[in-house]
């Protein structure tokens, strides 16, 4: 599966003027990369038609796109205006720039296909904060930190290799967990918990989306954990002698 880009651009003079400044990146990635497609994604058409979108894109731009026009980029290709309730699904490669963006936005965001980049312009500077933890984004402006890897999400190695196992277990192309697919993640939690394992249940979610589970699932996931990690006592396991097999798999797999 090909990477997608994900860059970060904060405002910093209230202005919304680097809306135009990611169109400008949106329209390169498109040259560079062939895509055809970008989507002006905003909250809803109120976001596009009051405030001060109009007067930092151009007028031709904005009056396009209020309308419901295409507009066509220097490199080609053509950009359109969606809402989070027009937005349903993404049929060929696009690029996306994601517009007074917020968490629940970029839940959206990270259940579409076919995204060939995401440029995400947060509504306040903390309100895509678990998408950035999430991802790493390029923040445009700061170098990149080519040679220093993402922090980890899950700081407990031996839960990082029992939620890899539960990952390969489990349908993730669906926004909800299917029963079996639950049984087993309540299985996989209750086994850390008897060996006295924690980690954060947020730190869980965003881990699985990170992983390729649909924003709603990896949600589910994370209620799964608070609960089981939440546990007073020592949960007691049905089939101890499978649950050591597990964990002793997991603990293999942890060792550098």
């Amino acid at each position: 599966m090909s990477t997608v880009q994900r860059i970060l651009l904060p405002d910093t003079s209230l202005s919304h003027a680097h809306a135009l400044t990611a169109v400008s990146l949106a329209d390169r990635i498109c040259e560079a990369s062939g895509t055809l497609d970008v989507i002006f994604l905003v909250p809803a058409k109120p976001s596009l038609t009051s405030g001060t979108l109009h007067d930092a894109l151009s007028a031709t731009v904005h009056n396009a796109l209020v309308k419901g026009r295409p507009v066509p980029l220097p490199s080609g290709a053509q950009m359109r205006c969606e809402t989070m309730k027009t937005l349903q699904w993404v049929t060929k490669p696009s690029v996306l720039i994601a517009v007074f963006a917020n968490q629940t936005m970029m839940d959206k965001v990270d259940a579409l296909q076919n995204l060939v980049a995401v440029l995400a312009l947060p509504w306040t500077p903390d309100s895509v904060e678990n998408w950035e933890k999430t991802w790493s984004p390029k923040v445009l402006g700061k170098p990149a930190k080519a040679t220093q890897p993402a922090p980890k999400l899950i700081a407990d190695p031996i839960v990082e290799q029992a939620m890899k196992s539960l990952t390969t277990m489990v349908n993730r192309a669906h926004n909800t967990m299917h029963p079996s697919d639950e049984d087993h993640a309540k299985l996989v939690l209750r086994i850390l918990r008897s060996r006295n394992h924690q980690e954060p249940a947020e730190n869980i979610k965003l881990w699985a989306i990170k992983n390729g589970w649909l924003p709603k699932a990896a949600e589910r996931l994370e209620v799964l954990a608070e609960k089981a990690f939440a546990l007073r006592s020592k949960p007691k396991l049905d089939n101890p002698d499978r649950a050591e097999q597990s964990y002793q798999r997991w603990t293999d797999a942890a060792q550098p």
